[in-house]
């Protein structure tokens, strides 16, 4: 579900988390937070998919794949290809925090975002909405987790529920 006023805040309060989680490298603990800097979604997803997968086994599969996993790795993409252009001088941030309730994720890319709420009315209303195949607002609405953007559309938000 796509909802662009749902905000940072209320997303980290409905996993029952907070802004003073300190990063760590370890996402195993009862309440976490990483921050990952790299260049490629390769050098992204292995790790975090290894570790949102074990740390939410109790979740059936499908579910975990269509909530949390496939819209991250679509984020993760886009950043790469269409925010940053795949120019390899230029990073994707991705911060994860979890705790007990869920996950909360949030993609940044360097680049100069696009028009969120025009591409949004456009796909909503069944009119051509991309620029090339248009699956990530599919693959978005499909999912029962929250999904924003922030910063012009060059920031993903994600909230996800156990």
């Amino acid at each position: 579900m796509i909802d662009l006023a749902y905000s940072r805040e209320r997303m980290l309060s409905d996993i029952e988390a907070s802004e003073g989680i300190e990063p760590g490298a370890d996402l195993a603990g009862d309440r976490a937070r990483a921050v990952l800097r790299r260049r490629a979604p390769e050098e992204i997803l292995p790790e975090l998919n290894a570790a949102l997968s074990a740390r939410f086994a109790d979740v059936p599969p499908e579910r975990l794949e269509r909530d949390l996993l496939s819209p991250l790795k679509k984020a993760v993409g886009n950043a790469h290809k269409r925010g940053n252009l795949r120019d390899p001088e230029k990073r994707i941030t991705v911060e994860v925090v979890l705790t007990a309730a869920g996950a909360f994720l949030e993609v940044c890319d360097e680049g100069n975002g696009f028009d969120v709420e025009g591409t949004l009315e456009r796909f909503r209303t069944g009119g051509e909405y991309f620029a090339h195949s248009g699956s990530g607002f599919r693959k978005f609405t499909k999912a029962r987790s929250v999904i924003s953007f922030d910063r012009g559309g060059s920031r993903f938000r994600l909230r996800f529920l156990r």
